[in-house]
Parts: structure tokens; sequence; C-alpha cells
């Protein structure tokens, strides 16, 4: 049975945080965040400012950064956790309960996680993009290699919706996260393991991403309340069905060419989409998403997703050599590709991150963006 959450949404409701840590038995959690998110989350809930921080994590989060964070866990005696901030923080705080509840780093990485354990997370997610509060599954790399941790228990026992919290974020990152959205809710609404629930979810993340993208971009409170439900319907919706090829082709590129997550899962997803369509006959889920965002044609698909690239100002970052690309493509894990709705060889990993560092033809470019300036009116 899917684990039910405590949700409090709206703007300027972080200083709610004490009501929600309240209903889950918190009176002396662990806060694990940035300084600027953590501060504000504690002047604006002064029965947290006994709490200890915990901001030792990394953007891709090691499993030693969790080792830390249990240890100081153990060490202030705390009773919950309160993540504030984006996705490698609220990973870091699941696999600091993995911890807590497995006790041995075998155990976790094995997912031997007991199911009930007594460490209540509250969620506040700083970014509108990844989704985590509303997922079970975190990354943790271990020796620089990605390693799943996944367990029902932890997914987050609460979650505070607060778009508010998104004002202060560097456009980059404002960019980086709604493709991440976007990104994951086209890849579980194309998975081979959606089902009629999962994609209610993605529909309406893609649509909450795309019609909201704009306002978002140009500080619209409203669009940015959207966006971060959007983000919200995007991680429940992969909390059913899991990623696809984009997500599993992402993370050596943010790795090894520092590009950030959602902007790399966006950069190999065109170029999947378009190696949907080589078959002779368009398969169905293709027609179908087509058809849910609006698009005519299927083949406008791949065109709408490059000129968002483009029209953020997200051109092809430097071009791989020879030995990063084959890093690349021998860094993609097999089983990471199973929900993915098509076979992919492994030269058809290396023709999709080769087209992706391409520039695209000024033909095409115009008409990319084109159909994106022109999308929704």
């Amino acid at each position: 049975m899917e684990k039910f959450q405590k949700v409090i949404q709206g703007r300027d409701t972080l200083k709610r945080a004490g009501e929600l840590a309240d209903k889950l038995g918190m009176r002396h959690p662990l806060v694990i965040g940035g300084s600027l998110l953590t501060g504000r989350l504690l002047r604006q809930v002064p029965q947290l400012l006994s709490s200890p921080v915990f901001s030792e994590y990394h953007p891709n989060p090691d499993l030693r950064d969790a080792v830390a964070g249990a240890e100081m866990y153990r060490k202030e005696a705390c009773d919950g956790l309160i993540s504030v901030g984006g996705g490698s923080c609220i990973d870091t705080a699941k696999t600091i309960k993995a911890l807590l509840a497995a006790g041995d780093i075998g155990q976790v990485l094995a997912g031997d996680i007991p199911a009930d354990p007594a460490v209540p997370h509250l969620a506040i997610p700083g970014t509108a993009g990844s989704g985590a509060e509303a997922t079970q599954n975190a990354v943790a790399y271990v020796d620089d290699q990605k390693a799943s941790v996944s367990a029902p228990c932890l997914k987050p026992d609460g979650v505070l919706l607060d778009a508010a919290l998104l004002d202060t974020l560097p456009l980059y990152h404002r960019k980086s996260c709604a493709l991440d959205a976007l990104s994951q809710g086209i890849e579980s609404y194309w998975s081979r393991n959606a089902t009629e629930d999962s994609r209610v979810h993605a529909y309406l993340a893609i649509l909450g991403v795309l019609d909201n993208l704009k306002g978002y971009l140009e500080g619209d409170p409203h669009a940015a309340e959207s966006m971060l439900d959007a983000a919200y319907q995007s991680g429940k919706a992969i909390q059913m069905t899991r990623t696809t090829a984009a997500h599993a082709m992402s993370y050596q590129i943010t790795k090894q060419l520092g590009i950030a997550h959602g902007h790399a899962c966006m950069l190999t997803l065109p170029f999947l989409w378009e190696k949907m369509l080589e078959q002779e006959d368009i398969p169905e889920i293709m027609a179908d998403l087509s058809a849910k965002m609006r698009l005519g044609d299927p083949r406008m698909g791949s065109r709408l997703l490059k000129g968002i690239l483009l029209w953020m100002d997200f051109p092809p970052t430097r071009k791989p050599d020879a030995e990063t690309l084959e890093l690349l493509v021998r860094s993609v894990q097999p089983e990471k590709l199973l929900n993915h709705p098509q076979a992919l060889a492994e030269e058809d990993l290396r023709r999709i991150y080769q087209a992706a560092f391409l520039p695209i033809p000024p033909m095409e470019r115009q008409m990319c963006l084109d159909l994106w300036n022109y999308y929704g009116r």
C-alpha cells in the first residue's frame, strides 16, 4: 500500500513547518539543508532553534555525507529529520534515515531496510524539479559510482510546498530543475511500468511545466506555485514507474561535464524521442503523449523540447572527447534501461550522446524556437 503523506501547500506556509513537525511527533529533529534555507526555516519556526543543522553534503550526494549525518543524529539524540532544499538535500535525508534504520551500509545498498523505522521525515523542497519529496528513492555516490537507495519507508512522511522558497534560486537552477520535472513527466508517461494512475500524475507534471515555464522564469508567483506542484506531480509519477533512458544517461554527463541534472536529462530526451519514431509505424504511446501535449504531430515533440533548450539559451555544451564519450556510454546501467519503451543497444546510446552535443542546424533551430515561442497561444 502506498505510504500516505501529510501535506501542507501554499505560498508563505514555511511558518507552518512546526505544526507539521508536531503532527509527525518531532520535538528535536535534525535539520538538513544549506545555510540560506535552514536559516530561513529557523527564523520562521522558533521552536526549531535548538535543532542541530547538517549542511555537509555534496550536490551529488556521497554516501559518506549520509554516514556523517547519521552520526550527528545519534550524537544529538534527534527524533526526526527535516530536509529543506533541493533533491540532493532530500536524498541525503533519505539515506540518513536508511542508515539509521539498517545500521549497516551493505544492508542499505542491498535495500535491506526495516519496514517502519521510527525516524519521521518532513521534506520541504527548495526547488521545483526533482520531486524527491514524493518518492522512496535516493541517489548516493559510492567511489564516484551512482548507487540507488530505495525502500517504501524512505518516502517522506510529510511534505511542505512553499513556492516562496523558489524566489531566490539562481536562474540556471530554476531552468534546470524545471527541465528535470518535465523530463520525469515524459519518461514516466512512456515508461513500460506506466499505469492509468501514474499517467494522470505524469500528465499533470508535463502540462504544469509547459503551461507555467515562461511565467515562472519571468517571476510570476502564481506560476511558481504551479511549477512546484508540477514537480511534486512528477515525483508522484516517478514513484510509480521509475525513470527511463534520459535519466540513466544523465548522471555521468553531470559528473564528467558539470552540467546540472535536469539540463543533462533534457540534452538526450529530444533524441530519445526521435529514436522512438524511427520505426515505420508511430508507436501508440507516442501518438497519445503528443496529443496530451497538444501537439498535432508526434514529430513536433522533439522539436518542442529542442526549442525549450534554445529559448533557455541552453545550447549543447562542450563536445565530449572520444574517451569521455565512451565513458558515458559504458556508464549507463542496463537495468536502468528496462523501463524504457524501446530497446537500446550500446551503439544507440553512443549515437544519441553524439547527437546531443552537436549544434542544431540553423533552419531546424528557427523552427524549434518558433514552435516553443508560439506554444499555448
